[in-house]
């Protein structure tokens, strides 16, 4: 199984998951996407082909060593193996899909690629998490858009043969969730594909399996973008992690392990308490 992450991450995203499933019996090799690895600045320099590139090189090594390949990611790493698996059906056996990234949330991503011919970043003061960029290259975001774009196409174009697990947290505060059930119901067609919610909305699909995130006992709220990627005991997502980010939004986020002045601490996404507040207004 090659695992692929997403933008501005690392492989330690699947810190916890590849040990699982190496101890299942699978080979497992985490790869590094171009521009990722180094510093924020160098996803200035790859282009989608390099990245396209790189996932075909990678499963050529493992079609070396195995007989059969699996592919995951996560996020952007979604796009990129399930756009392979689509016009590759013979070199995949099939897929797993954690926060598939197909379609963003903000819609103002889009225009990433004409934006990053005016602004080159999205960056913090200082680089705080050593697992992934805290900073965004412009480049990065249009490049992650592009992604979105080919494997919308690619669904369209070639019947998606194999199987596939997905994964999708209700309130991912980063992807549009309706869309990820969307192209579930209509392009991942294989009988034995599913679809694991975590959430409250009640599907009807029979390949749905529902897992609430309303978990009151566990002060937990609505599960995050990289919720289904992280133990409890992580030691920087975790329930006591050193990333733990605390505040409503994205920007001004807070990096503590005791996030002073919050004495009733809720694990939720970017945001969710801040809907929950307008909605009682």
């Amino acid at each position: 199984m090659l695992l692929v992450h997403g933008l501005g991450d690392s492989p330690y995203s699947f810190i916890d998951i590849a040990p699982v499933l190496a101890e299942q019996g699978y080979l497992v090799h985490v790869m590094l996407l171009p521009g990722h690895g180094s510093r924020p600045a160098d996803l200035m320099l790859p282009n989608v082909k390099d990245w396209q590139g790189a996932v075909a090189n990678q499963v050529a090594l493992l079609k070396n060593e195995v007989d059969e390949v699996w592919l995951a990611g996560f996020s952007t790493g979604t796009n990129l193996v399930t756009s392979y698996a689509a016009q590759n059906p013979e070199a995949v056996k099939g897929l797993v899909l954690f926060s598939p990234a197909f379609s963003p949330d903000d819609v103002i991503v889009r225009f990433a690629g004409t934006a990053s011919l005016f602004v080159d970043w999205v960056n913090v003061a200082k680089e705080q998490n050593y697992t992934r960029y805290d900073s965004l290259a412009m480049h990065g975001a249009a490049l992650y858009y592009q992604t979105t774009t080919q494997v919308k196409q690619d669904l369209q174009q070639y019947q998606l043969e194999v199987p596939a697990l997905l994964m999708v947290t209700e309130n991912d505060e980063l992807i549009d969730t309706e869309a990820v059930y969307s192209l579930f119901r209509t392009e991942f067609v294989h009988p034995s594909s599913r679809l694991v919610w975590y959430g409250e909305k009640p599907y009807p699909d029979a390949r749905v399996i529902k897992r609430s995130m309303d978990l009151p006992k566990q002060n937990i709220e609505s599960g995050s973008h990289i919720s289904v990627l992280y133990r409890a005991d992580n030691p920087l997502y975790g329930e006591r992690g050193l990333m733990r980010q605390c505040g409503g939004a994205q920007e001004g986020e807070v990096y503590t392990v005791d996030c002073v002045g919050m004495p009733t601490l809720t694990y939720t996404a970017w945001g969710y308490l801040k809907k929950i507040a307008s909605v009682l207004a």
